[in-house]
């Protein structure tokens, strides 16, 4: 057996040192016993080590270490403990009734719900960066689903990048949130139209407000494309304008309805400007300003308009003019970059 003769001179060398120390006390007599308990705590090691199980042995330097300091304080009693209990546990075979043991653990009653935070812990900014920088699809798959919990509006761009996602399960449930956001768009929109025709005339014009103003939303948020995306634009179009018609009754005659109809004006002039129609847009904005929309909200969209109409002049009087970030247009990031250069 390959341990037996590390074994057999370790046993030696320990023999002898506690020979030395029996017939002599002296300073060298002890010396040689400490050099001689060293070396047969090493080749006991050496023994033990060769007596473990494989997986037991690596790494091999530091299981050596391990048992050579533990003989070497040890003694007698280190060997001895050693050859009882640990080789003698290891070697032992394992029973087979703790194998087929499976312990469950049940949870307490009753259960408790999952905590709700009041507020996602994720922005639609962390969202994004994990979606577009995580290297595990597992985490930008749990980074789509988070946006559950989130409004359309700051969804939207974190679906808009999901789509193109080389998985095809992050790119899928991405599409699928989209739809499932378009169509529960599409559903209250038919519920409003459907309630219109049975309307008093001076009720309709808060219905086709809230009509158009979701259409909007379904064309603003590119939750649609093409011929569909084209419908939702004119459908906006028509009940805005129905809003706006002098002849549309009423029945509210208050500040509120002024600001409503400033409001009205304000998305008609939105949507003309998605539609291209330029100056009817401007027409539109500036009426939404005499009826009491504050001329910073109006500053954005005029500038769109100025640069889209290559009168840069008006943009450099526009966007002096503006002290606020605004509502971020289609085209306003390159007026900025364009003005400032930056």
């Amino acid at each position: 057996m390959t341990a037996r003769l590390p074994m057999l001179l370790g046993l030696a060398a320990e023999a002898l040192a506690g020979l030395l120390l029996w017939l002599s006390a002296s300073y060298w007599s002890v010396l040689a016993a400490v050099i001689l308990h060293a070396a047969s705590s090493y080749y006991l090691a050496q023994g033990f080590w060769r007596l473990l199980p494989r997986r037991y042995k690596l790494p091999a330097r530091r299981n050596l270490s391990f048992l050579f300091i533990f003989l070497w304080i040890l003694p007698v009693l280190g060997a001895l403990g050693l050859m009882w209990s640990v080789v003698g546990a290891l070697k032992r075979p394992r029973s087979q009734s703790s194998q087929n043991i499976k312990i469950v653990i049940l949870p307490e009653l009753p259960f408790s719900p999952p905590i709700i935070f009041s507020v996602p812990p994720y922005s639609q900014g962390a969202l994004r960066q994990i979606v577009h920088f995580a290297e595990r699809p597992l985490k930008r798959l749990k980074a789509v689903m988070a946006t559950r919990h989130m409004s359309s509006r700051d969804a939207m761009v974190v679906w808009s990048k999901a789509t193109r996602d080389p998985v095809d399960d992050v790119r899928l449930l991405a599409y699928a949130m989209k739809d499932n956001s378009e169509k529960k768009l599409a559903e209250r929109i038919l519920t409003l139209t459907a309630a219109l025709s049975n309307l008093p005339v001076n009720m309709q014009s808060g219905y086709r407000a809230k009509i158009a103003a979701l259409c909007w939303e379904l064309v603003y948020h590119r939750l649609t494309q093409g011929a569909v995306r084209q419908h939702w634009l004119e459908t906006a179009r028509h009940h805005i304008e129905a809003v706006l018609s002098p002849s549309m009754p009423t029945a509210d005659t208050s500040d509120g309805a002024e600001a409503s109809r400033a409001n009205s004006w304000l998305l008609y002039g939105r949507i003309l400007l998605e539609s291209g129609e330029l100056a009817p847009a401007r027409k539109a904005f500036l009426s939404a300003e005499a009826d009491g929309i504050d001329k910073q909200k109006i500053l954005p969209w005029l500038a769109e308009i100025a640069f889209n109409e290559r009168k840069f002049s008006e943009v450099k009087h526009f966007m002096t003019a503006l002290t606020r970030n605004g509502e971020k247009g289609r085209e306003l990031a390159q007026v900025r970059v364009w003005w400032r250069g930056e």
